[in-house]
């Protein structure tokens, strides 16, 4: 265990802004999300955020009515909340490892229980996975 002198401390663990965009990694478990707009967080994945940023419960029908029932159907798809504004925002969850994805037309299936944060340009749906015995 090291020790450390409180501005060895501070120094070792302050902010740092590496310029990766939108989506950083603050440590292998804490998300940075440089925000100027706009994104989409599992709810409750909130730590922390500097700067005006507005939250708010993802509507009933934000997403449409196909999506609310293959929701209630299936049981997948996490509960979601809008971030609006800038600022840094830190998410994590429950102490997973981060990966960040970057798709350029690409397509991916996650659990929605694995999903932390997306942009809202993202086309996304539900689907019902075959389950594996």
């Amino acid at each position: 265990m090291e020790k450390y002198q409180i501005d060895q401390f501070v120094e070792k663990t302050k902010q740092q802004d590496k310029g990766q965009g939108l989506f950083e990694l603050e440590t292998e478990r804490i998300l940075e999300i440089n925000l100027e707009k706009q994104i989409w967080a599992k709810m409750g994945t909130m730590v922390s955020y500097r700067g005006q940023i507005k939250f708010e419960r993802e509507g009933i029908l934000e997403h449409g009515l196909g999506k609310l029932f293959k929701k209630a159907l299936t049981g997948e798809g996490a509960s979601l909340m809008k971030a609006t504004g800038s600022g840094k925002l830190y998410v994590a969850d429950q102490g997973k490892k981060i990966s960040i994805l970057q798709l350029n037309g690409e397509s991916i299936c996650v659990n929605g229980n694995d999903l932390l944060a997306f942009e809202p340009g993202i086309s996304w749906d539900i689907k019902m996975m075959r389950r594996i015995a």
